[in-house]
């Protein structure tokens, strides 16, 4: 603790990118992308980086081309999976 109550990690800190969510993620996708991204705790299945971003590009683009936009409100109604950052991210491009 450095200050009364206040608890600090022993780690150094964390920067920050300012750089969007989804721009991040895509960033060293391509690299990564046959790396497991995201593995679903219960069943074991992983999405590989390369799956990801292929599945939000193709989500992003079909919700595009259904009108959706920036400033449209969009509602995710998803159990704890992987396909939940898909549809995340696909809504945040």
């Amino acid at each position: 603790m450095d200050q009364a109550g206040i608890i600090t990690s022993p780690f150094p800190t964390v920067t920050i990118p300012d750089l969007a969510f989804t721009d991040y993620v895509y960033q060293r996708a391509a690299e990564l992308a046959d790396k497991p991204a995201l593995i679903d705790g219960s069943s074991g299945r992983t999405l590989t980086y390369g799956q990801i971003t292929g599945a939000i590009r193709l989500v992003a683009a079909s919700l595009a081309a259904r009108g959706f936009g920036k400033g449209d409100v969009f509602a995710i109604y998803s159990p704890n999976l992987p396909e939940y950052a898909v549809a995340f991210h696909a809504v945040a491009t």
